[in-house]
């Protein structure tokens, strides 16, 4: 069943793209007896994986479609690349969406920018990448690590000429929908805050991979973070910030929607009430 979530005027919808097996090959500080606790805790082998979700996000207000990313597309494997079939069920075509926010570059964000031929999916949407994150992957110093990325990068510029904008890291996209910085995973990684009407939820993008596993140690990386201590860092400040604060929190890679609190070791995403979806 897809999950949606009302903040103010702006309806959004987990559009979930496919899944993935989280194991300690991905987070490596989950080979440890901590990790294979948290495992078993959780129902699961003492070495995982935990199955976890590749999102994008609908946005929906008065007569405008938007996405948060888009999902792997065919950059992923046959069993994901789910977007356009979630979008259908909501009565939607891919020509429908006028605007795409682009947390990162990373290719299961934006490859279902995409046809398999290659060709721009989304003809009618206009790109907003951030102005770091930009910068970075139409620059010369892309770790060999991230060909793929940076493949599916040029192929985006290249079908979507003339219709991304590229703005600060912090921007207002429209009133509403801002830019918020959460550096370290990609150079220029950023989440979504959604307000309106005094509600607000903060979709943190590739802050965190695995429920199961980072709110009970916020200190362990996942491989693809591309300046790990700096997204240790950026990570534990952030859930610090938030554990005082009234904001939603929603995920690329995390399940569902809540608000973050002290936890048992150190933090937990508690959900919301039913009062919280209407």
């Amino acid at each position: 069943m897809t999950e949606s979530v009302e903040v103010g005027k702006f309806k959004i919808t987990w559009l979930l793209d496919g899944t993935y097996p989280c194991t300690p090959d991905f987070i490596p500080g989950a080979r440890s007896e901590e990790g294979r606790h948290l495992y078993q805790k959780a129902g699961l082998p003492p070495e995982g994986p935990s199955i976890e979700p590749f999102h994008a996000f609908a946005i929906e207000w008065q007569d405008h479609l938007w996405l948060i990313d888009t999902g792997c597309g065919q950059e992923a494997g046959p069993e994901r690349g789910k977007v356009p079939e979630q979008l259908r069920s909501m009565g939607y075509a891919p020509e429908d969406v006028e605007g795409i926010i682009i947390t990162h570059l990373h290719k299961d964000h934006t490859g279902g920018l995409l046809t398999p031929e290659g060709r721009a999916r989304y003809r009618n949407a206009q790109l907003y990448v951030g102005e770091s994150e930009m910068a970075f992957w139409t620059g010369s110093h892309v770790p060999e690590g991230n060909r793929g990325d940076h493949k599916v990068t040029k192929a985006v510029l290249e079908q979507y000429e003339g219709r991304i904008k590229v703005v600060p890291d912090n921007a207002v996209i429209v009133p509403g929908l801002k830019f918020v910085p959460l550096y370290g995973h990609s150079p220029g990684h950023t989440g979504v805050m959604i307000e309106d009407r005094g509600q607000q939820m903060l979709m943190w993008a590739d802050l965190m991979h695995s429920s199961v596993l980072q709110f009970h140690y916020p200190h362990w990386s996942v491989v693809p973070d591309m300046d790990p201590e700096r997204a240790v860092a950026t990570r534990l400040q952030l859930l610090e910030q938030l554990v005082e604060e009234d904001t939603m929190v929603a995920g690329s890679h995390t399940y569902g929607t809540g608000r973050v609190r002290r936890g048992e070791i150190a933090y937990e995403l508690v959900p919301m009430d039913a009062d919280d979806r209407h």
